[in-house]
């Protein structure tokens, strides 16, 4: 697999996002999950997928969690840095995340919607000793066992599948064969996951999974 930047930078990406996530629980007293969610809106998760040098090597995981902050509320923090971190749970899944968003080419997006934060933390006790790579079997076997890529974007908006079909023009009947697998999406035509990817306001890629 061709990933997105070299792994000489994995290790301060995965640390900025771990001590990210640690501020964002432990300094500023946002929710996890919350945060997760807000980095992905941001769109700093999407520069960081991109191998962008800026964010994968130029921030620290404060001026990471500053800079998702100012972009999702519009406000500006001011704190002095800190540069030293326990290594908190919370830390440990941005850690996890970030090597396992480099290792498979999933967009951080795509793992929180088949993983959500609250089963990653749960991960924490068994896993975060263990080699990196056991995180990455138990993440790709969720991928493997889960629901539908369409049916998880598909309830994360809020539609049913009636209203999908309306919205995309792609029969009812397409849809569900989609999301029961008895049909690869992966396979199908393009004009169909590019209909469906814009009602449900995400990539093809996403959709894809």
């Amino acid at each position: 697999m061709t990933h997105a930047y070299s792994q000489l930078y994995l290790a301060k990406a995965s640390a900025a996002v771990g001590n990210m996530l640690h501020d964002a629980v432990y300094e500023f007293g946002i929710d996890g999950g919350d945060f997760l969610g807000r980095f992905i809106q941001s769109g700093i998760a999407g520069e960081i997928e991109s191998g962008n040098p800026k964010y994968i090597a130029g921030r620290s995981g404060l001026e990471l969690c500053l800079e998702v902050i100012e972009k999702t509320s519009g406000k500006s923090p001011k704190v002095g840095l800190i540069e030293s971190y326990d290594r908190s749970p919370e830390y440990w899944v941005g850690w996890m995340l970030t090597h396992y968003q480099w290792y498979s080419g999933r967009s951080f997006r795509s793992i929180s919607d088949t993983v959500p934060y609250s089963e990653l933390l749960g991960l924490y006790p068994t896993l975060h000793e263990a080699a990196i790579e056991k995180s990455y079997e138990v993440l790709d076997k969720h991928f493997k066992a889960g629901g539908s890529r369409l049916k998880s974007l598909r309830t994360r908006s809020g539609m049913t599948q009636k209203a999908l079909s309306e919205a995309s023009g792609v029969s009812i009947n397409t849809i569900r064969a989609y999301e029961q697998k008895t049909k690869d999406i992966s396979r199908a035509q393009t004009d169909i996951v590019i209909r469906l990817a814009r009602a449900l306001n995400c990539t093809p890629e996403e959709l894809k999974g």
